[in-house]
């Protein structure tokens, strides 16, 4: 039986306190707008086209300038069809992260020696890709001030089928596009550990991997060079 009215949604316990007082009056405006319509359409090609899915089902999508959501839809295990039964907004976060590279040569005068090199990134281009098997999403980031391109954090993995990947991510230094270990650390300000180069990562994960960041790149940069004609 479909749905006659907007489903209910859930929305994590520190929502209200910690970081809806923390938008912009235009980003809360876009934000309640997006739910309220996710309530009465939670499987919207359009938005399920634009988000970005991980390995988990989980959903993201920027409803604002500097600004994601994510969610997850609960759906009826026991429906043909899985019915939607739930929202569950799992966070609000910046797009923005603040990252570290560990062990990338001297820390510079004036430098924290708990990092190598820190800096803020902007998240500018995500994507996702099916290869029979494989899968894998991505988001480029880029310098904040300079938009220099500098990496992009990528999550891969397959889908019942060899070569059997387990999700992992990575961050793919720019321009070398060498596939570093790391750790995202999420919050409304979210961090970002780099870490040495992988030296256990699979052949076929690497090979995937690295000509799907190419062909995004290739990709992005088309649409960049039309935005700005």
């Amino acid at each position: 039986m479909m749905n006659k009215g907007p489903i209910p949604i859930r929305i994590y316990q520190e929502f209200v306190k910690r970081d809806w007082p923390e938008l912009p009056v235009v980003a809360q405006d876009a934000l309640a707008s997006f739910l309220v319509d996710l309530q009465k359409n939670p499987d919207n090609p359009e938005v399920v086209t634009r988000a970005q899915r991980d390995s988990s089902g989980r959903l993201s999508l920027e409803f604002s300038p500097g600004y994601a959501v994510y969610w997850q839809i609960a759906r009826d295990e026991f429906d043909t069809f899985g019915q939607p039964l739930r929202i569950e907004v799992l966070a609000i976060l910046k797009t923005a992260v603040t990252f570290s590279e560990m062990g990338k040569g001297p820390v510079a005068a004036g430098d924290s020696p708990a990092a190598d090199r820190r800096g803020l990134a902007e998240r500018v281009y995500s994507r996702r890709t099916l290869l029979g098997d494989l899968a894998i999403w991505g988001t480029l980031h880029v310098r904040r001030g300079t938009r220099e391109p500098i990496g992009w954090i990528v999550d891969s993995w397959s889908q019942g089928g060899p070569p059997f990947l387990n999700p992992k991510m990575h961050w793919v230094s720019l321009p070398d596009y060498k596939l570093h270990l790391m750790r995202l650390n999420v919050d409304f300000n979210s961090t970002l550990e780099i870490f040495p180069e992988d030296e256990n990562i699979e052949s076929e994960r690497l090979v995937f991997v690295r000509a799907t960041v190419k062909q995004w790149e290739r990709e992005w940069l088309e649409e960049e060079a039309k935005r700005v004609s």
